[in-house]
């Protein structure tokens, strides 16, 4: 191993370290323990399956190039590369994108080109930074409408077969995907709107029905009370009947 390891040099005093067209089918572990010095790391041009999840070590990165790999996944631990403002993953085996790339507040520039990705998670639109976001190639069905409020310049889908919510011949005009996003953003508003005032009226609704009910509860209540006081006001008369009798009585006798 300490053979091997002298084959992976040292970041350059700008933090840089190139590792291309070396055949590695994974990055050697003492690459991973260069945290505090590693800045910009160009993996690409090699037959690497996976990167580890101590990628998020590297708490210093800001450029990372894993581009031309076998690459399946990029792991969840990506979300703690804070610093980092581009990410050149194109040319991979890349399915899915983790939620947590949105946790990767500084990154500018994004490179998920030539993968086989079907969904982009709707985490993406909390990376306020994002400009430049390039998807073609891939097999992705839809854009989350989140994405319309990021400040992207410039956004490619093209080759994407099964996404039907661009027209084919837009997918390479950013200003018509962005234009399409904002609609689609503002259509789901409207929506989430209309939820809203759904959800407020069933609730009033329910609280009518309920109180409704209170109500004629109380009214049964108050009825058998009535009734109650009814029957009571009865026996006072009576009683009180009864005691003038017995006055009268009384009197007639002295």
């Amino acid at each position: 191993m300490e053979e091997f390891e002298d084959l992976v040099p040292q970041p350059d005093d700008d933090g840089r370290m190139e590792l291309t067209y070396r055949a590695w089918t994974e990055v050697d572990d003492v690459v991973w323990t260069m945290g505090r010095t590693l800045v910009f790391l160009d993996v690409s041009f090699n037959a690497i399956t996976s990167l580890p999840e101590e990628l998020g070590d590297l708490y210093q990165l800001k450029e990372l190039n894993i581009a031309c790999n076998h690459i399946t996944n990029l792991p969840v631990s990506i979300g703690k590369l804070i610093k980092l403002q581009q990410l050149k993953a194109n040319g991979n085996k890349i399915s899915e994108i983790p939620e947590e790339i949105g946790k990767c507040k500084s990154v500018k520039v994004m490179h998920l080109n030539e993968n086989i990705i079907i969904g982009i998670p709707p985490t993406l639109a909390d990376c306020t930074r994002l400009e430049v976001l390039r998807l073609q190639n891939n097999k992705i069905i839809g854009l989350p409408h989140e994405l319309a409020n990021l400040p992207i310049k410039e956004i490619d889908v093209t080759n994407n077969n099964e996404l039907e919510m661009i027209p084919k011949p837009m997918r390479g005009n950013s200003d018509i995907i962005m234009w399409i996003l904002n609609n689609h953003h503002a259509n789901h508003k409207k929506l989430l709107l209309v939820e809203q005032s759904n959800m407020a009226m069933f609730k009033l609704l329910n609280e009518s029905e309920e109180g409704i009910k209170e109500v004629k509860k109380e009214t049964v209540h108050l009825t058998v009370k009535k009734t109650d006081l009814q029957v009571e006001r009865s026996n006072l008369y009576a009683y009180f009947a009864f005691m003038q009798a017995v006055k009268l009585t009384g009197c007639v006798i002295m």
